[in-house]
């Protein structure tokens, strides 16, 4: 929509009834009546972690755990999707755990394809009181549903990629060990959101040293992502494998003729398998009672090592101490509770539970002790206690330290230094992994770091709050951030329960007579705080296309000269097309209501598509160069030459780097179009120039400065404002001019393209007088008001009506109404509303205005 005229009164309204076009209104109603906390995705605007107070659980009504999650979406609709609608969801049964709470998964589906780690949980105490939801919601998927090739082709594909890695060290045969089709999306794991797409992944492996999850794009055949599933105690590439020889079977004589490594192995598998079933009812690690099965000096790993492959657990001489072997043992717990995937934060958090469980029964066992120190830590080596590895004689030492992370040279904190950003070790996993390691020994013993002093609660009360956050509340792709907010959440569950000792033999230790309290939950805010769970790693410096800008002034806000946010449609705009190939296949800048990253309202939109997509071409026979172009209205500026003529506009930018991109044209009192120049940009201006023709680029913009490619380390982009000094372009008082939004590609492959919102052409200087102010608000009456809720709107200046927005006075939207047509009088019916002020805006083709209502 364009406005011309605003004064202060409407902008403070329209600020208001804003909220009822976005997902946040969801978030601030269910925060104002529950006094819930929400942690929200920054890049796509959705909840991932809602806590209600601990002494205010949300009553729901149903008779069922399903009736009262049915009842929850209805009642705060758009905190997921806009309307909530529960075809895109499958009900997992409700799972109790040891603590007698409830969960109920919702698994998210696109058009009966599953969400890779698309759920939402819902927890319930008690008294089916819901406490806490979390999870991911993908949103804004639009892929096909139908994949274009077959699961038999994808494994192929996926057994190719393994083959030219190199990583099959010991010889044997590679198979597709199962395939499944999701919908997934990239850069989900990184926190780095990225495009959706239809996926079959191929979990490849030869029960030896490889065990992949490929993921294989179902319509072109190409990679997506790729994780290992092979998680191992070093910072070392590891291998597993098998035996035939059994030396000891459950039964047997103990320990016989076995070498104590062998013996660590039996015996230390046992307490881990008492430590999980003792404390937490959890029976073997997949809740199963699955046989554990162990082989000792594996000839498919490279000495010194251990690994968790996924069927075995796998150890070196010299490595299988009681700590190493819970570690890996600890691999299996989070594979079938959390499923942490072994990669970035989540995959640091994945190595950190094996390193916390390691520890934890490394200290409760008394086992292989003679010559432990387990006093409290003073510095790096005053002690054993925390240090993972440390009477391993293959490694030489202790290969990490949980309560001073540096000592290792890993980092103790987000900001720390020694925080790794590389691709190499997954992302980090195992150096990134001593920031939770930290947390849980601060939390444990107690200690001052970074500002916080925590007074330690014991190794019972933060191993049932650890587990509780691994086993209930996280999953796949969770990160620090959300690591802090479950470890919170199971601290409240857990408020008042007596919990279950901890022990490591057969029989259960009982209650330990310790009790959460919320002086507890206080020091584990602190905790959180000491390592930084919540603060994003800034120093690792990926980059966005577009940054963040500073407010604009207020006239740009309350009286801009032209402005435009698209919500009643592409009215006063054109659009067109340029292309020079003859395949090309015709595509317009296009009205989208869905907008990436949970952006609000409408915008527009130009795509940049990739290889497979309709638009994308095949660089064979398909060729795509060529422009998309949207022209805007003429825009007159004011008899007025002091200050200085801008242009703000928010935007998202994802093409294919160098070779395609966008840029602005302008043309200024009827000349020719020109390119706006990098120079004329005050804030975000273009981040590159597209290759030229001399590279072997046929995109027609070739050679022109431009926003091109993607946020670093992603294929996607984010939000972001640019701003551009009009006045540097001989732009000045009772110019007219028009701008262009040019999206240029190069024959073949893309990524998503561009997407604008919210533009606005002002002068700092420069105020409306009053006649503007009230120019559209005369031409419309409204009577009688107050009234019984029947209104009569007559157009009595003959305005060219669009729409009426009516909100109550919180924003909620009561009604709208279609104007389009209405040329002099019209009903407007309130009268099944409650008595109260009511707002509503009026659209006309070209301004705005909020009208009081007042229903008696």
């Amino acid at each position: 929509m364009k406005k011309t005229n605003y004064v202060l009164l409407v902008c403070v309204l329209f600020s208001t009834l804003l909220i009822a076009q976005n997902s946040q209104k969801a978030i601030n109603e269910l925060q104002i009546v529950t006094q819930a906390h929400v942690s929200v995705n920054v890049q796509s605007g959705i909840p991932e972690f809602i806590k209600f107070p601990v002494n205010q659980p949300l009553t729901l009504s149903g008779g069922t755990l399903q009736e009262k999650i049915r009842t929850f979406l209805e009642t705060y609709t758009g905190l997921f999707n806009d309307n909530q609608d529960l075809s895109n969801f499958t009900f997992q049964p409700a799972k109790k755990d040891n603590y007698g709470f409830q969960t109920v998964t919702l698994i998210q589906q696109h058009q009966g394809v599953p969400v890779f780690d698309g759920q939402l949980r819902f927890h319930f105490n008690h008294s089916n009181q819901l406490t806490a939801i979390n999870g991911n919601y993908i949103a804004n998927i639009k892929v096909p549903p139908v994949p274009s090739i077959s699961e038999q082709a994808a494994n192929a594909v996926a057994l190719n990629v393994l083959a030219k890695q190199d990583i099959n060290y010991s010889g044997e045969t590679v198979f597709a060990y199962e395939t499944n089709l999701f919908v997934f999306q990239k850069g989900l794991i990184e926190n780095n959101l990225g495009s959706s797409y239809l996926v079959y992944e191929v979990e490849a492996r030869n029960n030896a040293d490889v065990r992949e999850y490929v993921y294989i794009n179902a319509h072109d055949g190409t990679l997506v992502e790729q994780f290992t599933g092979m998680p191992h105690a070093l910072d070392r590439t590891v291998y597993e494998g098998n035996t035939n020889t059994v030396v000891w079977t459950e039964g047997d004589a103990f320990p016989g003729s076995l070498t104590v490594w062998q013996r660590n192995e039996v015996e230390a598998s046992g307490h881990v398998y008492n430590f999980f079933n003792n404390a937490f009812g959890y029976v073997s690690y997949n809740n199963a009672d699955a046989q554990m099965r162990t082989i000792n000096n594996n000839p498919n790993i490279n000495c010194p090592n251990a690994n968790w492959n996924g069927v075995t657990a796998n150890y070196c001489n010299g490595t299988a101490t009681d700590d190493v072997i819970a570690h890996e043992w600890g691999h299996a717990y989070t594979e079938y509770t959390s499923g942490l995937i072994y990669a970035w934060q989540s995959g640091a958090m994945n190595e950190s539970f094996s390193d916390i469980w390691g520890e934890t029964v490394d200290l409760i066992n008394n086992y292989a002790d003679e010559d432990d120190d387990v006093s409290l830590r003073t510095g790096c080596n005053s002690s054993d206690r925390w240090r993972i590895g440390e009477d391993a004689t293959a490694f030489g030492g202790a290969i990490r330290d949980m309560w001073n992370p540096p000592c290792n040279n890993d980092p103790g904190k987000v900001t720390d230094g020694l925080y790794r950003c590389g691709e190499g070790d997954s992302g980090g996993v195992h150096s990134n992994s001593g920031i939770p390691n930290h947390a849980y020994a601060l939390l444990v013993d107690g200690g001052t770091y970074n500002g916080q002093t925590i007074n330690g609660i014991g190794l019972t009360k933060a191993a049932h709050i650890f587990w509780r956050a691994q086993s209930t509340y996280l999953t796949a792709t969770s990160d620090f951030f959300t690591l802090a907010d479950a470890l919170e959440a199971s601290c409240t569950d857990l408020l008042g329960i007596n919990l279950e000792g901890l022990s490591t033999v057969a029989t259960a230790a009982g209650p330990s007579n310790e009790i959460l309290t919320m002086a507890d939950y206080n020091e584990l805010v602190k905790a959180i705080l000491a390592v930084e769970l919540r603060i994003e790693p800034e120093q690792c410096g990926f980059t966005a296309v577009i940054g963040a800008a500073p407010d604009l002034c207020e006239n740009a806000l309350d009286n801009p000269i032209f402005s435009e946010d698209w919500e009643t449609g592409l009215d006063g705009w054109t659009v067109n097309q340029s292309q020079t190939s003859s395949t090309w296949i015709p595509r317009d800048w296009e009205l989208r209501t869905s907008l990436p990253n949970g952006r609000a309202g409408n915008g527009v939109y130009a795509v940049n598509a990739p290889i497979g997509d309709t638009y994308g071409g095949n660089c064979q026979n398909s060729f795509q160069n060529g422009i998309m172009s949207l022209e805007s209205p003429i825009v007159t500026m004011p008899d007025f030459n002091e200050g200085t003529y801008e242009m703000a506009f928010n935007h998202y930018v994802s093409t294919e780097p160098n070779w395609d991109g966008v840029n602005i044209k302008y043309k200024l009192d009827g000349g020719n179009w020109i390119l706006i120049p990098a120079s004329a940009f005050i804030i975000n201006g273009y981040n590159d120039v597209i290759n030229p023709a001399s590279e072997g680029n046929d995109n027609p913009m070739e050679g022109q400065e431009a926003f091109t490619g993607s946020d670093g380390g992603s294929n996607s982009g984010s939000w972001g404002t640019s701003i551009i000094d009009l006045s540097v372009l001989g732009i000045m008082g009772n110019s007219t001019v028009q701008f262009r939004f040019d999206l240029g590609s190069d024959g073949c492959n893309g990524r998503e393209g561009w997407y604008l919102d919210e533009l606005t052409v002002y002068n700092c200087a420069y105020a409306l007088s009053i006649e503007d102010f009230t120019a559209v608000e005369n031409g419309i009456k409204v009577y009688p008001n107050p009234s019984n809720g029947q209104f009569t709107m007559k157009n009595i200046g003959n305005l060219d009506l669009v729409k009426a927005d009516v909100m109550d006075i919180n924003g909620r939207l009561v009604k709208s109404i279609d104007l389009s047509g209405i040329q002099d009088t019209t009903t407007l019916d309130i009268s099944r509303v409650a008595s109260g002020l009511y707002f509503m805006k009026v659209y006309t083709k070209t301004a705005n205005t909020v009208i009081k209502l007042i229903k008696d």
